[in-house]
Parts: structure tokens; C-alpha cells; sequence
């Protein structure tokens, strides 16, 4: 009965939680947010860190703020490189999309895409973190299935599909059959990479300085 209770007071959460942004899914009212993988953080008297700032108004602050504040991107190549910050960043999404509304906050299931390539220690990391930032229940879906779902493509049948992912921090490439990945491959490298190759280049060539925000 408690189950059943909860159930109808909380609602499932979806997560791409990606290298430059981090997108949020409910099943009643879709992708609610769609925000930069960032947060700004100040350091206090006891050298703790203090989050100013998540996502967008995060972002703003990148190469803007004073010494004293630093904008931090947890995720690198797809993967968690800074735990406890992951970890406050996914608390404040996950608080985005409850009801402003209501009495009780009851910790949701969610659904955490990850790319196809991480070891276990990195998957594990993954759900420490999100369970860490208040969820009930943590599963993990490879990036390339979850892809190919909601693209729509016939997955189940006997039939392949390949899907083709470039993300900020990882491509990934898989042919997906039979409700399974047959194949995969992940490489480090994504729209990031491509970014910094375009600075590289516009420094070089033009001897002007560009950044993320440019």
C-alpha cells in the first residue's frame, strides 16, 4: 500500500546526463529541463565549496568570474571526473522538477543514460551519485539504446539498426537487434574536441582568441 502511495505521489525521471548538457524526462509532461553541464561554485573560510550556480546561469559565468569562483564542468568524456559536484548538480535538477506545489517530497525512480564504452567502476559512480542526490531507485541505459527508443527504430526485431551518437564528451556507434546491443564502440571524443580544434585553429590562423561563450 505504502508503494502504491508513493507511486502516485512521485513521478519517474529520465536523465542524459551528458558531457556539455544534461536533459530531464517525465513521462506526464516530457523534457522539462535542458541545461549546460555546469555549476559554479565559491570556496568558504574552510575551504569547502559553496554551488553559486547550476546550468544556465552557470554557463554565463564562464570566463567572467573572479578568483574566488570557479565553473565547474563535473562530466568529462562522458563519464563522472568530479563526484561531489555530479552530485549537488543533479540535486538541484531533481528538485527543479518537483512540484513547487507539493507537501511531500518523495524520492523518485530515475533512469540514467550512460555511454556504452565505461568500465563498471564508472557505471557505479553514476548511481552512487544520483542515489547521493535524493533518487529512489537508480537504472542505467546505454546511450546508444536509448537513442535508438526514442528515435523510434524497431529494436526488437531481428533486423539491425546502427545507431550513431555524438555527444559532447563521446561518439558512440552500436547496431542494436533483438532488444540488444550486438555491437558497440565509444571513443572519447565529441563535440568538445571540436570545439577546442575550432579555437586551436582560429588562434593560429587569425591570432584571435575565442572562447566557449565566443
Amino acid at each position: 500500500m505504502k508503494d502504491k502511495i508513493t507511486s502516485l505521489l512521485t513521478q519517474d525521471l529520465a536523465i542524459d546526463l551528458g558531457t556539455a548538457n544534461t536533459l530531464v524526462y517525465t513521462k506526464q509532461r516530457g523534457i522539462v529541463i535542458r541545461e549546460p553541464s555546469v555549476v559554479a561554485v565559491q570556496k568558504d573560510s574552510r575551504g569547502r565549496y559553496q554551488v553559486l550556480a547550476v546550468g544556465e546561469e552557470a554557463k554565463q559565468m564562464l570566463g567572467r568570474t573572479p578568483g574566488s569562483i570557479t565553473a565547474i564542468r563535473p562530466m568529462k568524456d562522458g563519464v563522472i571526473s568530479d563526484f561531489d559536484i555530479t552530485q549537488e548538480m543533479l540535486r538541484y535538477f531533481i528538485r527543479q522538477t518537483q512540484s513547487k506545489f507539493s507537501i511531500f517530497r518523495f524520492k523518485p525512480r530515475i533512469v540514467v543514460a550512460v555511454p556504452s564504452g565505461i568500465t563498471q567502476v564508472e557505471r557505479r559512480a553514476v548511481k552512487e551519485a544520483a542515489e547521493s542526490a535524493g533518487a529512489r531507485e537508480v537504472f542505467l541505459i546505454e546511450e546508444p539504446m536509448a537513442a535508438a527508443l526514442g528515435a523510434g527504430l524497431p529494436v526488437t526485431e531481428a533486423s539491425g539498426s546502427m545507431i550513431v551518437d555524438i555527444g559532447g564528451g563521446t561518439t558512440e556507434v552500436a547496431v542494436i537487434s533483438l532488444a540488444g546491443i550486438v555491437y558497440s564502440d565509444s571513443a572519447r571524443v565529441g563535440g568538445d574536441k571540436m570545439d577546442d580544434s575550432i579555437t586551436e585553429f582560429i588562434k593560429q590562423k587569425y591570432n584571435l582568441l575565442i572562447g566557449e561563450r565566443t
